[in-house]
């Protein structure tokens, strides 16, 4: 009888904040049963935490006391969270809060604790589509938040001189994806790093674990550009059916060398020669010079 008559809880509220936390703890694992329930509970903590991160700071002390973040990776880990609803909602509600959130100390807290480099480790079942953007949506958001502060939360040290870079190195694997809007989306994410003025972001971009980046960019020009000469012999030998393709691969071509042109405009003296380097050695030495002086 006391339950009918209790007064409803108020939308923008700890008490609402509170509840939604503690329907997360009930839920300790995913299930068809249930799935629909988590995400619905994730995205109103999203939408709490950014009206509580402008209006009212305890949400904040809420979120940092009961590790809410603890829950989402929790989730996260998950094998039922790999694809499908409740990680594409993970991503979803990351993104929003750290795109979002105006304090300083929030986003601090969200970055300080290594969470967020083990949310973008797991194993996700990437042939979910949607999950993919999202997923790749996510690391791009982070991108836009970094500078010479923040990124060092996402170096994950083995030993002293060990590290590695899971923003970078997870989404630098998608950069050849056949989808053209996850590939416009992990070069946005690379030219957001290639900018942090940071030494250890340089050095690891440029001789890290994934120093083949710029060799595999390399690699991609050179495949278009051995593509392109042979279309050229098709014409000559009036083949038929090579504009559609000429037409296809030509503004792939192009957004590559605009890429790489918006990687020399950064104006990183480093970074610019060692791309000049690889142009020369992995693609002009190689490639194009040799076509230049072929006379079919």
């Amino acid at each position: 009888m006391r339950a009918m008559w209790s007064k409803p809880r108020e939308r923008f509220s700890l008490e609402e904040l509170s509840h939604l936390y503690d329907t997360l703890v009930k839920h300790p694992v995913v299930t068809e049963a249930n799935k629909d329930t988590i995400v619905e509970t994730l995205r109103s903590i999203a939408e709490l935490m950014i009206w509580g991160d402008q209006n009212n700071t305890n949400f904040f002390d809420f979120f940092l006391e009961k590790q809410v973040l603890a829950e989402f990776l929790r989730l996260a880990a998950h094998r039922n969270s790999r694809r499908g609803g409740v990680g594409v909602q993970i991503f979803q509600t990351l993104s929003i809060m750290i795109q979002n959130t105006r304090s300083e100390t929030a986003m601090y807290y969200m970055f300080s604790n290594n969470h967020l480099n083990e949310i973008i480790s797991y194993r996700y079942d990437f042939s979910d589509e949607e999950l993919l953007a999202y997923y790749i949506s996510f690391l791009k958001t982070i991108s836009m938040k970094l500078n010479e502060r923040t990124v060092q939360f996402f170096f994950h040290m083995f030993r002293e001189d060990t590290y590695s870079f899971p923003l970078y190195d997870e989404a630098i694997k998608f950069f050849r994806h056949n989808e053209s809007m996850v590939r416009a989306a992990v070069r946005t994410l690379t030219l957001n790093v290639f900018s942090v003025k940071d030494a250890k972001v340089r050095e690891y971009v440029m001789h890290g674990e994934p120093k083949a980046f710029f060799p595999q960019l390399m690699a991609l020009l050179r495949e278009h550009f051995n593509q392109l000469v042979e279309l050229r012999m098709c014409l000559l030998r009036q083949e038929p059916n090579i504009r559609p393709r000429l037409e296809a691969l030509l503004p792939e071509m192009d957004d590559l060398m605009m890429y790489c042109n918006d990687i020399l405009l950064l104006g990183v003296p480093a970074l610019s020669g060692h791309m000049a380097k690889c142009f020369w050695e992995l693609l002009i030495e190689p490639c194009l010079l040799p076509a230049l002086l072929f006379k079919p």
